[in-house]
C-alpha cells in the first residue's frame, strides 16, 4: 500500500525537527555555567575536584607525571574552561588535552627543543647505577578505528620510568638495556605488556591497542535505577550492543531475545507480516486465560500493550530495534519484586540510545534489503493428479470397509453402479467412479498463493550533544511481504530522546516515540488453500469467481485474496522528566508518561467467503482505542562513607489505564465496489465497549555494599489495584538478597589470573499478578432488549474476595570469571511457588450466570540454568568468543481446588490432565504400541469373551480394522475404554537454551545464533483432524500419503485416514517430538578501510549481509517444531451455548494448527555514518 502525503503534512514532517534543532540550541545557549574557583596554595587534586563538581567533564591523569599535591593560587570566575585550564597549568609545566568530557593532563613538551612532539624522558631514565639506554619512539594507536590514543602511558615494568603520548599518539622513551618489558595503559583501553628481548625496534613504531571489554564495569538497568553486573545481587541476563546491531532484519524485540539468554524461552508463530510472538522466563506462573508474558519496561516505563498478540498497536511490535541501546532481562525476586504485582513472569528493561554530551552531530543512515523463501517443512498441497489419486483410493477402501456408500463417498463412487454388484465376493476395483466426480481446472493453490517476498528497510538517526544537551532523533521505514501472496506490513517510526541540563542541579527531559503500521493482512489464505480442490476452475466462464454454492465451508482463494483486511495501527508515546540534585548524592525525580495508541480494521468479505452465506457479502468497520498514564515520583540517595556503599530508591507511582471499541457491520450490499458503505447493506449492526483499571504504589529499595566485596539488597512495593474488591486491593511484595564477592578477599589474590571473578548470590522474595478482567470482582449485567423494548440480564458474576496471585522465588546463583575473564558466566538455581492462582471455573447450570473466577490452588515452577561466554582466541587481529546457556524447568501442580484431585479438560475432547502432584503441560490419552493392526485377524485374536453372556467383546466400544492404532490396554481389562488413558508426554521442554559463535578478523565481525529445544510433545491438530474425519471433498497436505491406506505400513508415521469411536479420542500418533536445534541467525559486516573513501564528511561505511533461519534438525514433521500456536495463554475458553468455561489449562502453545509456514530470510545492506 502506498501512502500519500499533502505538501501540507510534508511541511508538518519537515517543521518537527526544524522546531527541534532550534529548541535545542536555544536551550543549549540559555543552560551556559560559571566556573568559580577562589584557592589560595591549595593541592592541585582538590581544585581538580572542584571542577569536577562544577561540571560535566573528569580529569584524567598518572600522579607518577602529574604532582596533584602540587600548591597554587587561583582567585577566577570564568564561562570558558579552556581559558582556566590554560591559566591553571601554564605555570607548572602541564598540558591537557579534552576528548568527550574527559580532560587528559600531561606533562608539557620540553622547552629549548622546536617542534619536537615526541617528548624526551631522559630526566625519568637516567642515574649513576643505570647502563646504557635504548631509545625507543614510534606511535599508539586505537586497534579499532586507528585514531592516535593520546594520553596512554608507555612505562618500564616494575619501576616508576616512563613517558605519555602526546596529541598525537607519538611517544620516545629511552630505557636501560637490563630491562625486560615495556607496560602500556590508558583509560578505555586494555592494558599491554611487551617484551623488549629479542629486541627489534621496528615492533615499537606502531603499537594497536585494543579498547577495554570489561563486562564487570558494564551498566545493568534494574526498576527505577542501575547497578553494574559486578554488583548485582540478582539474576540478569544482557544483551551486547553487537548482539543487539547483529539481528536479523525483520526480527522484533521480543523475537531477538532468541538463544541469548538462559532461562528465556522465545517462540515465533510464523512468517507472517503480523506473527505473535510469546516470550516466557523461568517457566509458566499462571493458570489464567492471559498473564504468561513477562513485564516490558521501555526507558522505565511499563508496557501495558506487550502481550502475544500481532496486534498493530503493540508497542513491541512496531519499536525500531535501530533505537535500541541495551536490553536487560531481571528473572529472579531480587531484581523484579520492585515492580510487584506485575513482575510474576519476569521483566525485561528496554533501553533507548541517548545523544552524547560534548560530541559533534553522527548521522548514521542504514539500507537494507532482503528476500523471504518460504520454509514449509516440504509440507505442500495436493495437485490435481494427486488429489484424484488421494480421493479414489480413500472412497474405495471405506466403502469396502462399511459395505455402503457414506456422505462423502457418493461425491466420488457412482452410486448406481456400486448398486448392480449383485455379489458378495466384490472388491475395491469394481467400484466405478463417478463421471462427474472431478472438474476440468487445474491449479496448483500452493504455488499459485505462496510468493519469495521482498522486505526493504531504511532508518535515520541523529545523535550528538553540546556541553549541556545531549540528543538523539531517529525515522524509520519498514517495508515487509508475505509470503503468502497479497500479505504486507509497513512500518513508520519516529523517535527523539532530548536531555538538557539547567544551571548547576537540574535536568529535564523528553522521550517521543511514534509509529504507525499499515497492514494488508492475507493469513486466512492458510485456511482456503487447504480446502479448495485443486480441480475446481478459479473462474467461472463469465469471468467471475467461482464460488461452491453448495458448501459454506470451502472458499475459493481468490475470493479470500480479494477480500479486504487492512489494518491501521498508531502509537504515541511521550514521557517527560525533571531530576533536581538537592544536595549531593541526593536527586529527586518526577516523571510523566501518556502511552496512547488507536487502530482501525476493515473487513470486506465478498460473496462465497467461508462462513457466510454465498448469497451475501459482509464488511466490518472495528475501531480501538487505548491510553496508559503514568507518573513516577523517585528519590535516589547514594554515599560512599568509607568502606561502606549505600545506594537507595524511594517512590512513588499511579497509573491508569482505559480501553475503547467500536465495531458496525453490515451484510447484503449491493455491489462489491461502489455501494460498500455500512449504510447500503440490507442488515446492519454494531456494539461498543469501554473498560479500564487504576493501579497506586509505593515502593523503596536499599543496596549497601561494604569492603566492595560484601552486597544486601532490600525491596519492599505495595500496590493497589482496582481489579479487586475493596477489601483485597492491596497487595505487599517484599525481597531481599546477598551476595559474596569471593574474587575480592585477600586469600583468592594469589589466584587472581586464573579467578579474576567470583561471586555468591542467593535472594528471596515476592511478587504478584493481576491477571484477571477488569471488573471480576464486581457482578455485572448486560442489555437484553425484547420486543423492542430495553432491558438487562445477568453477565457475569463478580467475587469480591479475589485475591492476589502471588509468587515466591527462591534464588541461588555463581558468576564467575575465569582466566583473566576470557571466560565467564554463571550457574545457577531458582524455585518460584505460586499461590491462589486465579481460575475461571464453571458454577451450576441452572444459575443464570456462566462462570466465576476464583483463587484455587498453587504450582511450583523450579529448575537450574548454566551460561558461559570464552574468548577462545584473543589477538590484536582476531578474536573468536563462543557463548552457550541451557536451562531446565519443570511445573509442578501442587493443590487444585481443594476439592477435586485432578481435572481433565477440555469438554467433549479431554486432552489435558490436572492432577495433584502432576506436571503442567501433560496430555492425556491413548498410549499406542508403536503400531498399528496389520489385519483383522490380528485384531481377531485380542477380543475376548464375557463369561456371564458368551458374548464376543469387541477390543474397544466399536469396531477395529486393519489400519487402527494398536491401542494398549493399560488396566488389563481386555478392552479398550477411557480408564486405558495415560500421560502421553508434555507439552514444555525438558531443557532449552542456545549457543553462538563470533568473530572479529580486522574490519570483518561475523556472527551465528542457534537455538535448540529438548523434550516438549507437541499435538499437530491438521493430522489429528484429517485422520480423524476421514474422507471429505477438501484438498489436503501431502503429508497424509503416508498414512496407512497408502503405505499397508504397520510402522509408517500416520494410522488409517477415517478412525472412528474411542480412536477418535487423543492418542500419541499426533503427539510428535518436537525437539530441534536452529541455525537462528547469521551474520557478517565488513568495515571499508577509511583510506578507501572521503573521510572529511563519513566517518564510516559498513556492508551487512544476515540470514534468518537457515536450517533447523528436527524430526517433528509440521511446519515449525515452535510455531503456529493458537495461543501462549495457559487457558483459552469455549462457549457450548451461553455458557463458556476453560480449555487447554496448561498446554499454552502445544497445539500446531498449521496456520502459516516459516520462512528463510536473506538481506543485504550498507550503513553509512557522516560527521
Amino acid at each position: 500500500m502506498r501512502i500519500k502525503l499533502s505538501r501540507r503534512e510534508i511541511r508538518k514532517l519537515f517543521l518537527f525537527p526544524l522546531l527541534f534543532t532550534f529548541f535545542m540550541f536555544n536551550t543549549t545557549w540559555s543552560a551556559g555555567q560559571s566556573i568559580t574557583l577562589n584557592f589560595k596554595d591549595t593541592p592541585l587534586s582538590q581544585v581538580f575536584k572542584e571542577i569536577e563538581k562544577q561540571t560535566d567533564y573528569t580529569f584524567v591523569y598518572n600522579n607518577n607525571f602529574i604532582d596533584e599535591n602540587k600548591k597554587i593560587t587561583i582567585i577566577r570566575k570564568s564561562d570558558n574552561i579552556t581559558t582556566l585550564l590554560l591559566e591553571i597549568l601554564k605555570e607548572i609545566g602541564y598540558e591537557y588535552k579534552i576528548i568527550n568530557k574527559q580532560i587528559i593532563i600531561s606533562p608539557s613538551s620540553f622547552s629549548g627543543k622546536k617542534d619536537n612532539k615526541l617528548r624526551n624522558t631522559d630526566e625519568l631514565t637516567k642515574g649513576p647505577d643505570l647502563p646504557d639506554l635504548i631509545e625507543l619512539k614510534g606511535k599508539i594507536i586505537s586497534a579499532k578505528d586507528s585514531l592516535p590514543v593520546i594520553g596512554a602511558y608507555i612505562m618500564i615494568d616494575d619501576t616508576k620510568a616512563g613517558t605519555t603520548t602526546d596529541l598525537d599518539g607519538n611517544y620516545s622513551l629511552k630505557v636501560p638495556k637490563s630491562a625486560r618489558k615495556i607496560v602500556i595503559s590508558c583509560l578505555g583501553f586494555q592494558r599491554l605488556a611487551l617484551d623488549l628481548y629479542p629486541l627489534n625496534l621496528s615492533r615499537f613504531k606502531i603499537i594497536f591497542l585494543d579498547e577495554s571489554t570489561n563486562y564487570l564495569n558494564e551498566i545493568v538497568v534494574q526498576g527505577y535505577g542501575s547497578t553494574t553486573i559486578k554488583d548485582a545481587t540478582g539474576s540478569v541476563s544482557r544483551l551486547s550492543k553487537k548482539e543487539i546491531e547483529s539481528v536479523p532484519m525483520g526480527s522484533s524485540v521480543q523475537s531477538m531475545l532468541q538463544g541469548r539468554a538462559a532461562g528465556v524461552n522465545v517462540m515465533v508463530q510464523s512468517a507472517s507480516p503480523t506473527s505473535p510472538v510469546s516470550v516466557t522466563i523461568r517457566g509458566v506462573s499462571t493458570l489464567s486465560s492471559s498473564g504468561t508474558q513477562p513485564l516490558w519496561v521501555i526507558d522505565g516505563v511499563p508496557d501495558y500493550s506487550s502481550n502475544t498478540s500481532g496486534d498493530i498497536t503493540n508497542s513491541l511490535f512496531n519499536l525500531n530495534l535501530g533505537d535500541i541501546e541495551s536490553i536487560d532481562i531481571l528473572k529472579d525476586a531480587s531484581a523484579t519484586a520492585i515492580y510487584g504485582s506485575r513482575a510474576a513472569n519476569g521483566v525485561v528493561m528496554v533501553t533507548t540510545k541517548k545523544g552524547i554530551k560534548g560530541q559533534a552531530p553522527t548521522i548514521d543512515v542504514n539500507i537494507k534489503s532482503g528476500v523471504q523463501k518460504v520454509n514449509s517443512n516440504n509440507l505442500k498441497t495436493f495437485n490435481v493428479d494427486e488429489y484424484k489419486f488421494f480421493t479414489e483410493t480413500l472412497a474405495r477402501q471405506k466403502v469396502n470397509i462399511d459395505g455402503s456408500l457414506g456422505y462423502n463417498e457418493k461425491f466420488f463412487i457412482d452410486e448406481s453402479q456400486f448398486l448392480k454388484i449383485n455379489t458378495s465376493q466384490w472388491t475395491p476395483d469394481m467400484l466405478k467412479i463417478r463421471s462427474d466426480a472431478y472438474m476440468a481446472g487445474s491449479t496448483n493453490w500452493w504455488d499459485e498463493m505462496t510468493q519469495t517476498a521482498t522486505t526493504n528497510q531504511i532508518d535515520l538517526s541523529v545523535r550528538g550533544g553540546t556541553d549541556y544537551t545531549n540528543y538523539y532523533m531517529s525515522f524509520g521505514y519498514t517495508d515487509i511481504n508475505g509470503v503468502i501472496r497479497g500479505g504486507k506490513s509497513n512500518l513508520y517510526t519516529g523517535r527523539m530522546n532530548f536531555e538538557t541540563n539547567v544551571g548547576k542541579s537540574l535536568k529535564i527531559g523528553l522521550n517521543l516515540y511514534g509509529s504507525t503500521r499499515v497492514t494488508n493482512n492475507k493469513d486466512a489464505l492458510l485456511t482456503s488453500i487447504p480446502r479448495f480442490r485443486p480441480d475446481f476452475q478459479a473462474y467461472n466462464q463469465d469471468g467471475s469467481i467461482n464460488i461452491i454454492a453448495t458448501n459454506t465451508t470451502i472458499e475459493n482463494p481468490y475470493i479470500t485474496y480479494l477480500n479486504r483486511n487492512n489494518g491501521v495501527g498508531k502509537n504515541l508515546n511521550g514521557t517527560a522528566y525533571v531530576e533536581l540534585n538537592i544536595i549531593p548524592g541526593l536527586k529527586l525525580k518526577s516523571e510523566g508518561t501518556l502511552n496512547y495508541a488507536n487502530s482501525t480494521t476493515d473487513i470486506f468479505n465478498k460473496k462465497g467467503t467461508q462462513g457466510y452465506s454465498s448469497t451475501y457479502n459482509y464488511r466490518s468497520l472495528y475501531t480501538s482505542e487505548y491510553s496508559t498514564k503514568v507518573w513516577d515520583n523517585t528519590l535516589n540517595y547514594a554515599k560512599v562513607l568509607g568502606k561502606h556503599d549505600i545506594v537507595a530508591v524511594l517512590g512513588q507511582s499511579v497509573e491508569s489505564y482505559n480501553y475503547k471499541t467500536q465495531t458496525a457491520y453490515g451484510s447484503g450490499f449491493p455491489d462489491e465496489q461502489i455501494l460498500i458503505n455500512i449504510n447500503s447493506a440490507s442488515t446492519v449492526g454494531g456494539s461498543s465497549d469501554e473498560y479500564g483499571s487504576t493501579l497506586a504504589s509505593f515502593f523503596a529499595r536499599a543496596n549497601y555494599k561494604y569492603l566492595n566485596r560484601y552486597l544486601v539488597t532490600a525491596t519492599f512495593r505495595a500496590d493497589g489495584s482496582s481489579k479487586f474488591g475493596p477489601n483485597n486491593r492491596w497487595g505487599y511484595f517484599p525481597s531481599g538478597a546477598l551476595a559474596w564477592i569471593i574474587s575480592e578477599e585477600k586469600f583468592m589474590k594469589n589466584l587472581n589470573s586464573v579467578i579474576p571473578y567470583l561471586k555468591l548470590r542467593g535472594s528471596i522474595g515476592r511478587s504478584g499478578s493481576q491477571n484477571l478482567g477488569y471488573y471480576d470482582w464486581m457482578t455485572t449485567l448486560s442489555a437484553a432488549p425484547y420486543m423492542e423494548q430495553p432491558g438487562i440480564k445477568p453477565y457475569s458474576l463478580g467475587n469480591p474476595s479475589l485475591q492476589w496471585e502471588n509468587s515466591t522465588l527462591l534464588d541461588f546463583g555463581i558468576d564467575y570469571g575465569l582466566l583473566n575473564e576470557r571466560v565467564r558466566g554463571t550457574i545457577g538455581y531458582y524455585s518460584k511457588d505460586v499461590d491462589n492462582l486465579i481460575y475461571t471455573g464453571s458454577i451450576p447450570t441452572n444459575s443464570s450466570y456462566q462462570s466465576i473466577n476464583q483463587n484455587i490452588g498453587s504450582i511450583t515452577n523450579s529448575g537450574w540454568e548454566f551460561d558461559i561466554r570464552a574468548e577462545v582466541i584473543k589477538k590484536r587481529n582476531l578474536i573468536l568468543e563462543l557463548g552457550f546457556n541451557i536451562a531446565t524447568n519443570k511445573s509442578i501442580v501442587n493443590k487444585l481446588d481443594g476439592v477435586q484431585k485432578e481435572i481433565i479438560m477440555p469438554y467433549y475432547y479431554e486432552w489435558v490432565k490436572l492432577v495433584e502432584g502432576g506436571k503442567l503441560g501433560d496430555w492425556f490419552g491413548y498410549k499406542s504400541a508403536g503400531r498399528y493392526f496389520a489385519t483383522n485377524e490380528e485384531i481377531y485374536a485380542l477380543k475376548k469373551t464375557d463369561m456371564t453372556t458368551g458374548a464376543q467383546l469387541n477390543y474397544r466400544t466399536s469396531r477395529e480394522v486393519a489400519g487402527d492404532p494398536y491401542i494398549m490396554d493399560t488396566n488389563g481389562d481386555g478392552v479398550i475404554t477411557k480408564t486405558d488413558r495415560v500421560v502421553l508426554g508434555n507439552f514444555n521442554p525438558k531443557f532449552y537454551g542456545g549457543f553462538n559463535i563470533s568473530l572479529t578478523y580486522g574490519n570483518i565481525y561475523a556472527s551465528a545464533v542457534f537455538t535448540y529445544s529438548y523434550g516438549a510433545k507437541r499435538m499437530w491438530n491438521y493430522t489429528y483432524s484429517s485422520v480423524t474425519s476421514g474422507l471429505s471433498t477438501y484438498n489436503a497436505y501431502n503429508n497424509l500419503m503416508s498414512s496407512w491406506n497408502f503405505t499397508q505400513d504397520p510402522f509408517g508415521e500416520l494410522p488409517r485416514i477415517g478412525l472412528t469411536g474411542t480412536y477418535n479420542a487423543l492418542s500419541d500418533f499426533v503427539i510428535y517430538d518436537a525437539s530441534f536445534i536452529r541455525l537462528n541467525s547469521f551474520n557478517i559486516n565488513y568495515r571499508l578501510p577509511k583510506q578507501l573513501f572521503n573521510q572529511k564528511f563519513l566517518s564510516a561505511i559498513d556492508f551487512t549481509f544476515q540470514a534468518s533461519n537457515l536450517f533447523t534438525i528436527t524430526k517433528y514433521p509440521g511446519f515449525d517444531p515452535q510455531g503456529n500456536f493458537g495461543s501462549t495463554d495457559m487457558a483459552s475458553s469455549y462457549v457450548v451455548g451461553t455458557r463458556t468455561s476453560q480449555e487447554l489449562i496448561g498446554i499454552g502453545a502445544g497445539v500446531d494448527y498449521s496456520r502459516y509456514p516459516s520462512s528463510r530470510t536473506f538481506s543485504l545492506g550498507v550503513k553509512l555514518s557522516f560527521k
